[in-house]
Protein backbone atom coordinates (compact mmCIF):
# COMPACT_ATOMS: atom_id res chain seq x y z
CA UNK A 1 0.00 0.00 0.00
CA UNK A 2 1.14 3.68 -0.89
CA UNK A 3 0.33 4.66 2.11
CA UNK A 4 2.70 2.13 4.19
CA UNK A 5 5.35 2.71 2.00
CA UNK A 6 5.47 6.73 2.29
CA UNK A 7 4.76 6.23 6.19
CA UNK A 8 8.03 3.41 6.36
CA UNK A 9 10.28 5.57 3.90
CA UNK A 10 9.97 8.58 6.33
CA UNK A 11 9.41 6.71 10.01
CA UNK A 12 11.09 3.89 9.74
CA UNK A 13 9.45 0.41 8.77
CA UNK A 14 10.12 -0.48 12.49
CA UNK A 15 7.51 2.67 13.97
CA UNK A 16 4.72 1.81 10.88
CA UNK A 17 2.35 -0.98 12.30
CA UNK A 18 0.49 -2.97 9.11
CA UNK A 19 -0.63 -6.29 9.93
CA UNK A 20 0.12 -7.57 6.37
CA UNK A 21 3.39 -6.61 6.72
CA UNK A 22 4.28 -6.16 10.34
CA UNK A 23 2.32 -9.86 11.43
CA UNK A 24 4.79 -13.00 10.71
CA UNK A 25 3.19 -16.37 9.39
CA UNK A 26 1.77 -18.86 11.96
CA UNK A 27 1.69 -15.90 14.76
CA UNK A 28 -1.62 -15.38 16.42
CA UNK A 29 -3.57 -12.62 14.71
CA UNK A 30 -5.70 -11.33 17.31
CA UNK A 31 -3.04 -10.54 20.07
CA UNK A 32 -0.57 -9.08 17.97
CA UNK A 33 -3.31 -6.67 16.16
CA UNK A 34 -4.66 -5.60 19.83
CA UNK A 35 -0.72 -4.96 21.66
CA UNK A 36 -0.07 -2.41 18.20
CA UNK A 37 -3.62 -0.72 18.54
CA UNK A 38 -2.88 0.02 22.19
CA UNK A 39 0.78 1.03 21.56
CA UNK A 40 0.12 2.94 18.88
CA UNK A 41 -0.02 6.64 19.19
CA UNK A 42 -1.24 7.45 15.90
CA UNK A 43 -4.13 5.26 13.96
CA UNK A 44 -5.16 5.69 10.31
CA UNK A 45 -8.48 4.92 9.28
CA UNK A 46 -8.61 4.01 5.60
CA UNK A 47 -11.94 4.25 4.27
CA UNK A 48 -12.66 3.31 0.86
CA UNK A 49 -15.82 2.99 -1.49
CA UNK A 50 -17.00 -0.30 0.27
CA UNK A 51 -16.06 0.67 3.87
CA UNK A 52 -19.67 0.58 4.91
CA UNK A 53 -21.71 -1.63 2.21
CA UNK A 54 -18.84 -5.10 2.64
CA UNK A 55 -20.95 -6.92 3.66
CA UNK A 56 -20.84 -11.17 5.51
CA UNK A 57 -23.84 -13.18 5.46
CA UNK A 58 -25.87 -10.19 4.79
CA UNK A 59 -25.11 -7.88 7.42
CA UNK A 60 -22.59 -5.16 6.98
CA UNK A 61 -19.23 -6.22 8.42
CA UNK A 62 -18.24 -3.18 10.12
CA UNK A 63 -21.32 -3.91 12.81
CA UNK A 64 -20.89 -7.39 12.97
CA UNK A 65 -19.32 -8.21 16.68
CA UNK A 66 -15.94 -9.61 15.37
CA UNK A 67 -14.98 -7.03 13.03
CA UNK A 68 -11.77 -6.39 13.53
CA UNK A 69 -12.04 -2.54 11.48
CA UNK A 70 -14.60 -1.26 14.13
CA UNK A 71 -12.72 -3.39 17.54
CA UNK A 72 -9.12 -1.64 16.57
CA UNK A 73 -11.09 1.72 15.99
CA UNK A 74 -12.98 1.72 19.58
CA UNK A 75 -9.58 0.28 21.39
CA UNK A 76 -8.28 3.58 19.43
CA UNK A 77 -11.04 5.63 20.66
CA UNK A 78 -10.89 4.35 24.20
CA UNK A 79 -7.54 5.05 24.45
CA UNK A 80 -7.60 8.44 23.15
CA UNK A 81 -5.02 7.91 19.85
CA UNK A 82 -4.57 10.45 17.42
CA UNK A 83 -7.13 9.19 14.76
CA UNK A 84 -7.03 9.68 11.11
CA UNK A 85 -9.32 9.24 8.41
CA UNK A 86 -8.20 8.40 5.05
CA UNK A 87 -10.65 9.24 2.49
CA UNK A 88 -9.66 7.17 -0.79
CA UNK A 89 -10.70 8.91 -4.27
CA UNK A 90 -14.36 10.72 -3.85
CA UNK A 91 -15.42 8.58 -1.02
CA UNK A 92 -17.37 11.01 1.05
CA UNK A 93 -16.60 10.67 5.16
CA UNK A 94 -19.43 8.05 6.92
CA UNK A 95 -22.46 9.94 9.08
CA UNK A 96 -22.45 9.35 12.64
CA UNK A 97 -26.02 7.39 12.17
CA UNK A 98 -24.49 4.59 9.55
CA UNK A 99 -21.55 4.04 11.75
CA UNK A 100 -22.00 1.50 15.09
CA UNK A 101 -22.38 4.04 18.33
CA UNK A 102 -19.21 3.14 19.88
CA UNK A 103 -17.14 4.45 16.83
CA UNK A 104 -19.73 7.30 15.62
CA UNK A 105 -17.17 9.65 16.66
CA UNK A 106 -14.46 9.10 13.69
CA UNK A 107 -17.92 10.95 11.61
CA UNK A 108 -16.57 13.94 13.52
CA UNK A 109 -12.47 14.21 13.07
CA UNK A 110 -10.92 15.79 10.55
CA UNK A 111 -9.66 13.57 7.52
CA UNK A 112 -7.19 13.40 4.81
CA UNK A 113 -7.96 12.59 1.31
CA UNK A 114 -5.96 10.23 -0.70
CA UNK A 115 -6.65 10.47 -4.86
CA UNK A 116 -4.65 8.92 -7.23
CA UNK A 117 -4.64 12.38 -9.07
CA UNK A 118 -2.70 13.36 -6.58
CA UNK A 119 -0.94 11.03 -4.94
CA UNK A 120 2.12 12.47 -4.09
CA UNK A 121 0.72 15.46 -2.52
CA UNK A 122 -1.10 13.77 -0.48
CA UNK A 123 1.13 11.07 0.54
CA UNK A 124 2.91 13.83 1.89
CA UNK A 125 -0.09 15.70 3.80
CA UNK A 126 -0.74 12.51 5.30
CA UNK A 127 2.87 12.02 6.60
CA UNK A 128 2.85 15.53 7.93
CA UNK A 129 -0.41 15.26 9.70
CA UNK A 130 1.31 11.91 11.15
CA UNK A 131 3.99 14.07 12.42
CA UNK A 132 2.02 17.22 13.39
CA UNK A 133 -0.08 14.92 15.44
CA UNK A 134 3.05 12.82 16.90
CA UNK A 135 4.87 16.24 18.14
CA UNK A 136 1.52 17.28 19.91
CA UNK A 137 1.56 13.95 21.52
CA UNK A 138 5.25 14.64 22.78
CA UNK A 139 4.41 18.23 23.92
CA UNK A 140 1.58 17.04 25.77
CA UNK A 141 4.18 14.70 28.19
CA UNK A 142 5.55 18.50 28.90
CA UNK A 143 8.89 17.06 29.28
CA UNK A 144 10.95 19.32 30.67
CA UNK A 145 13.31 21.13 27.64
CA UNK A 146 17.39 19.63 28.30
CA UNK A 147 19.89 22.11 29.86
CA UNK A 148 22.49 19.52 30.22
CA UNK A 149 24.35 17.52 27.65
CA UNK A 150 23.43 13.96 28.24
CA UNK A 151 25.09 10.15 27.29
CA UNK A 152 22.80 9.10 24.38
CA UNK A 153 23.00 5.59 26.07
CA UNK A 154 20.87 7.07 29.06
CA UNK A 155 17.75 7.99 27.65
CA UNK A 156 14.85 4.84 26.61
CA UNK A 157 16.14 2.80 23.96
CA UNK A 158 12.31 1.94 22.02
CA UNK A 159 13.93 -0.09 19.41
CA UNK A 160 17.78 -2.37 19.68
CA UNK A 161 18.56 -5.51 16.93
CA UNK A 162 20.24 -8.88 19.12
CA UNK A 163 23.56 -7.77 17.91
CA UNK A 164 23.37 -4.58 19.68
CA UNK A 165 25.34 -4.20 22.91
CA UNK A 166 25.71 -0.78 25.34
CA UNK A 167 29.34 -0.89 26.88
CA UNK A 168 32.64 0.32 26.55
CA UNK A 169 34.58 0.46 23.21
CA UNK A 170 37.97 1.15 21.91
CA UNK A 171 38.54 3.09 18.62
CA UNK A 172 41.53 4.52 17.28
CA UNK A 173 43.71 4.10 20.92
CA UNK A 174 40.87 5.78 22.64
CA UNK A 175 38.58 4.51 25.04
CA UNK A 176 35.13 5.75 25.13
CA UNK A 177 33.23 4.21 27.92
CA UNK A 178 28.73 4.14 27.47
CA UNK A 179 29.18 3.46 23.92
CA UNK A 180 26.62 1.30 21.59
CA UNK A 181 28.47 -1.82 19.94
CA UNK A 182 28.02 -4.12 16.81
CA UNK A 183 30.35 -7.09 17.31
CA UNK A 184 29.44 -10.75 16.04
CA UNK A 185 31.26 -13.59 17.62
CA UNK A 186 30.30 -16.59 15.45
CA UNK A 187 26.98 -15.33 13.09
CA UNK A 188 25.25 -11.89 12.85
CA UNK A 189 21.47 -12.64 13.50
CA UNK A 190 20.89 -9.55 11.36
CA UNK A 191 22.73 -8.44 8.49
CA UNK A 192 22.43 -4.50 10.34
CA UNK A 193 22.38 -3.18 13.47
CA UNK A 194 20.51 -0.95 14.70
CA UNK A 195 19.26 0.89 17.85
CA UNK A 196 16.68 3.49 18.00
CA UNK A 197 15.74 6.79 20.91
CA UNK A 198 12.90 8.83 21.55
CA UNK A 199 14.39 12.22 21.46
CA UNK A 200 11.07 13.80 22.06
CA UNK A 201 12.26 17.27 20.32
CA UNK A 202 14.64 18.48 23.45
CA UNK A 203 17.86 18.04 22.25
CA UNK A 204 19.78 20.31 19.85
CA UNK A 205 23.07 18.61 18.66
CA UNK A 206 24.21 14.67 18.56
CA UNK A 207 28.11 13.97 18.61
CA UNK A 208 29.39 10.76 18.33
CA UNK A 209 32.66 9.28 17.08
CA UNK A 210 32.10 6.27 14.09
CA UNK A 211 34.72 3.68 14.05
CA UNK A 212 35.85 0.09 13.62
CA UNK A 213 36.72 -1.51 17.32
CA UNK A 214 40.55 -1.72 17.84
CA UNK A 215 40.24 -5.29 18.82
CA UNK A 216 38.67 -6.32 15.61
CA UNK A 217 39.85 -9.89 14.55
CA UNK A 218 39.43 -8.48 10.99
CA UNK A 219 41.05 -5.34 11.04
CA UNK A 220 40.99 -4.76 7.58
CA UNK A 221 37.17 -4.35 7.56
CA UNK A 222 34.72 -1.22 6.19
CA UNK A 223 32.01 -0.25 8.31
CA UNK A 224 29.33 1.64 7.08
CA UNK A 225 27.33 3.98 9.73
CA UNK A 226 24.11 5.80 9.05
CA UNK A 227 21.86 8.35 11.46
CA UNK A 228 18.48 8.46 10.49
CA UNK A 229 15.76 10.70 11.94
CA UNK A 230 12.17 10.72 12.27
CA UNK A 231 13.08 8.12 9.14
CA UNK A 232 15.03 10.50 7.19
CA UNK A 233 18.57 9.40 6.78
CA UNK A 234 20.52 12.77 8.05
CA UNK A 235 23.86 11.24 7.78
CA UNK A 236 26.22 8.17 6.20
CA UNK A 237 29.71 7.46 6.79
CA UNK A 238 32.10 4.48 6.05
CA UNK A 239 35.04 4.18 8.25
CA UNK A 240 37.84 1.72 8.52
CA UNK A 241 40.34 0.93 11.24
CA UNK A 242 42.56 3.63 12.33
CA UNK A 243 39.84 6.26 10.53
CA UNK A 244 36.84 7.03 12.72
CA UNK A 245 34.47 9.77 12.20
CA UNK A 246 33.60 12.26 14.64
CA UNK A 247 30.01 13.33 13.71
CA UNK A 248 28.23 16.14 14.44
CA UNK A 249 24.79 15.70 13.79
CA UNK A 250 21.88 18.57 13.94
CA UNK A 251 18.71 16.79 15.66
CA UNK A 252 16.28 20.38 16.77
CA UNK A 253 12.49 18.94 16.34
CA UNK A 254 13.99 15.31 15.99
CA UNK A 255 11.34 12.95 17.85
CA UNK A 256 12.51 9.47 16.42
CA UNK A 257 16.46 8.64 16.16
CA UNK A 258 17.37 5.66 14.81
CA UNK A 259 21.15 5.09 14.45
CA UNK A 260 22.15 1.98 11.97
CA UNK A 261 25.69 0.25 11.26
CA UNK A 262 26.34 -2.77 9.36
CA UNK A 263 29.47 -4.52 7.49
CA UNK A 264 28.88 -4.68 4.21
CA UNK A 265 28.92 -8.53 3.01
CA UNK A 266 28.17 -9.84 6.57
CA UNK A 267 27.17 -13.78 6.63
CA UNK A 268 23.75 -14.11 8.29
CA UNK A 269 22.50 -17.70 8.27
CA UNK A 270 23.95 -19.56 11.01
CA UNK A 271 24.60 -22.96 8.84
CA UNK A 272 26.58 -20.87 5.85
CA UNK A 273 28.37 -19.15 8.49
CA UNK A 274 29.60 -22.09 9.73
CA UNK A 275 30.11 -24.17 6.62
CA UNK A 276 32.61 -20.97 5.73
CA UNK A 277 34.33 -21.21 9.40
CA UNK A 278 35.21 -24.66 8.10
CA UNK A 279 36.49 -23.67 4.96
CA UNK A 280 38.55 -21.30 6.40
CA UNK A 281 36.18 -18.24 4.77
CA UNK A 282 35.24 -15.08 6.12
CA UNK A 283 31.74 -14.38 7.55
CA UNK A 284 32.72 -10.59 7.03
CA UNK A 285 31.17 -10.09 10.45
CA UNK A 286 30.81 -6.70 12.24
CA UNK A 287 33.27 -5.42 14.86
CA UNK A 288 31.81 -1.44 14.64
CA UNK A 289 30.78 0.57 17.68
CA UNK A 290 28.90 4.60 17.89
CA UNK A 291 31.59 5.98 20.35
CA UNK A 292 30.24 7.73 23.86
CA UNK A 293 27.25 9.45 21.71
CA UNK A 294 26.06 12.56 23.66
CA UNK A 295 22.91 14.45 23.33
CA UNK A 296 23.35 18.46 23.67
CA UNK A 297 20.39 21.08 24.36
Amino acid sequence: MLIDQKLCRHFGEDAVFRSSRSISPATLFDPELLKAVNESAVVLVVIGPNWLTVSRDGEQRIFAPADWVRTEIEIATAGNKSIIPILVGEVTMPLAKDLPPTISSLASRQYVRLHHRSAERDLTHIVDAVREKLADRERGVKLPKATNSVLLTSLGVTQRSADIKLGAADINGRHYSDSIVYQCRDFAHEPQGSISFNLGMNYRKLEVTAGVLDNAADPGQTGVFQVITDGQVRKEVTVRQGQPQNLTIDVSDVLNLRLLVYRPGTTVHPMLAGARLMGGQSNYLPELAWGKPVLHP
